[in-house]
């Protein structure tokens, strides 16, 4: 009983130093609409073996998710020092391990089914590759050279998939695409497959034969975003033209602050102060990343010992690459390349 109860005391130890734990995840392969500050989309998890999906709003540092595979992994969930800001969760949360990774059949818009391999032969040198509809009743995509489109059936489990004949444009393609291409559309027309998973990979078979095998992609982005006729809204642009005073830096409150960053999206550029100086530059920003580059700063004399030091700190993170960012509500995060959190910036709400 004794061991025992140091074994308890340990693997409890080794979960909560530092106000540290570790929590398995399950991560679905579809993320939906949601909102805490503004309209966003969210993940959507199951905690530690919990059979209930629910939302999950933070941002996990160092995952990469793919719509349309479903995710086990475990994430170190670390407080956060005080003061927390209200509308700010308690927690980071950074990835620790990947446990597995699993196609599953998603109507994501942005998910494509890449063919690898086909009848035991590797894909190469083609474009073959699908998505499925919202209602899952048809996929469409690129058959070789071509784009198709066809018919679909499955049963509630996706497990089984009956394929109808469908139809194709008909460019002149390279012999070996139309080859392929030609390989593909019979293989798959007027068929019926069992979908398994097995490494990361979505395998279909027919008569106990593997025919296709598959992962997921995302589909590549249009140049000009608004080609699309729906600008996605991030919360870059909550942020955009505000005032964002900093209120911590490496985890320590910034007392009385005079660092300024205000952004502006429209020409990827900002300005602000580091506390002393002014400053100027250029940005370049995704969804979870910024960087600041063309960095301009006056050379005022600082003679604050702690608003020079503040300064040499600030100017050394901004300049620094591999920052991601997350937000919440008015607070706006800047993360350094291993994960740690080291500026935070809240709306100014007295300019």
């Amino acid at each position: 009983m004794k061991s025992i109860g140091v074994l308890l005391v340990l693997l409890f130890t080794q979960t909560s130093l530092f106000g540290q734990k570790t929590i398995r995840l399950t991560v679905k392969e579809e993320c939906v609409p949601c909102r805490r500050m503004m309209a966003q989309t969210c993940f959507q998890v199951q905690k530690n073996g919990s059979k209930t999906w629910e939302l999950f709003y933070e941002r996990i540092a160092g995952f990469e998710y793919v719509a349309g595979n479903r995710y086990v992994i475990d994430v170190i969930e670390t407080e956060r020092p005080e003061p927390v800001p209200q509308d700010l969760s308690r927690y980071t949360y950074k990835l620790g391990k990947v446990i597995s990774v699993t196609p599953m059949i998603s109507t994501s818009e942005g998910v494509l089914y890449k063919v690898i391999r086909m009848n035991g032969k590797e894909v190469v040198n083609a474009d073959v590759s699908f998505s499925f509809d919202s209602t899952y009743h048809q996929i469409a995509g690129r058959s070789g050279c071509n784009n198709f489109t066809t018919p679909i059936k499955m049963n509630k489990k996706q497990s089984k998939i009956c394929v109808k004949t469908g139809a194709s444009t008909k460019m002149a393609c390279p012999e070996m695409e139309s080859k392929i291409e030609d390989e593909f559309l019979k293989s798959i027309s007027e068929k019926s497959f069992k979908i398994s998973h097995k490494g990361g990979l979505m395998i279909w078979t027919a008569k106990k034969k593997e025919v296709l095998v598959l992962e997921t992609a995302s589909m590549p982005l249009p140049q000009d975003p608004s080609s699309t006729g729906r600008p996605e809204k991030t919360p870059w642009n909550y942020f955009n033209q505000q005032n964002l005073k900093l209120i911590q830096m490496d985890g320590v409150t910034v007392k009385d602050s005079k660092a300024v960053l205000k952004i502006d999206m429209s020409t990827n550029s900002f300005t602000g102060s580091n506390g002393c100086n002014r400053i100027s530059g250029n940005m370049k920003t995704t969804r979870n990343t910024v960087a600041f580059f063309d960095i301009i700063s006056t050379k005022m004399m600082c003679t604050d010992a702690l608003v020079a030091t503040t300064e040499r700190r600030f100017m050394e993170i901004i300049g620094s690459k591999g920052l991601t960012v997350d937000f919440a509500e008015q607070v706006f995060n800047i993360y350094d390349s291993s994960g740690k959190l080291v500026l935070m910036f809240a709306v100014d709400a007295t300019k």
